[in-house]
């Protein structure tokens, strides 16, 4: 592989990275409005704000890939994971947006609620770290953690399916939070898989 070529990759990769902390300042915005007591202040503001600049340079970026085929392998894959972030970014700013006028999940189920999102999110953070380094041992990381993901979504469940008075409507809304949480984590740790493979491709 040229140098130039290289090179090329570098800054794609070093451009994807940007992309998926773009895409972590977009979900922690809407985050902080769902889990907090306060309504997370600006949250909405925050995420609307970086979820627009995340969706014109992923247009951007499609429109001028750098690094040769190889920068097509890394673009097109971690491109793809990138673009499902913001659109799990977009149905949380729905969710947020129509529970602007119902009051905040009770504390008991806020928590893990909280914990869950907490965890999802630390992921695509350290996907992106990931993604720049692209050693082994990071990426073996963002693997080994998800785990804990799912764990704080089973116990979630476990307090809903004892909440024998619980109102359907948060239930389904609490469930439905918890899907995209899991996704959430899911595309970073794809991302984390691509970046060990198409991290420094003219090794």
């Amino acid at each position: 592989m040229s140098d130039g070529v290289e090179a090329g990759c570098r800054v794609l990769v070093e451009e994807l990275a940007g992309l998926v902390r773009l895409a972590h300042t977009a979900l922690d915005g809407v985050t902080a409005v769902l889990v907090e007591p306060d309504g997370g202040g600006d949250g909405i503001a925050v995420a609307e704000k970086a979820l627009g600049e995340l969706l014109a340079r992923v247009e951007e970026d499609a429109a001028a890939m750098p690094g040769g085929r190889a920068g097509v392998v890394v673009g097109v894959h971690v491109g793809c994971e990138v673009e499902a972030l913001a659109r799990l970014a977009e149905r949380l700013l729905e969710a947020a947006w129509a529970r602007q006028e119902r009051a905040p999940f009770d504390e008991r189920l806020r928590s893990p609620l909280r914990g869950l999102a907490g965890a999802a999110l630390d992921l695509v953070a350290r996907s992106a770290d990931a993604l720049r380094s692209g050693t082994a041992e990071e990426v073996a990381d963002v693997l080994s953690a998800s785990h804990e993901v799912g764990q704080r979504q089973r116990l979630l469940y476990g307090l809903l399916l004892r909440e024998r008075e619980a109102d359907p409507v948060e239930v389904t809304d609490l469930v439905l939070l918890a899907c995209c949480y899991q996704q959430c984590a899911d595309r970073a740790g794809a991302i984390a898989r691509h970046a060990v493979l198409f991290a420094h491709p003219g090794r």
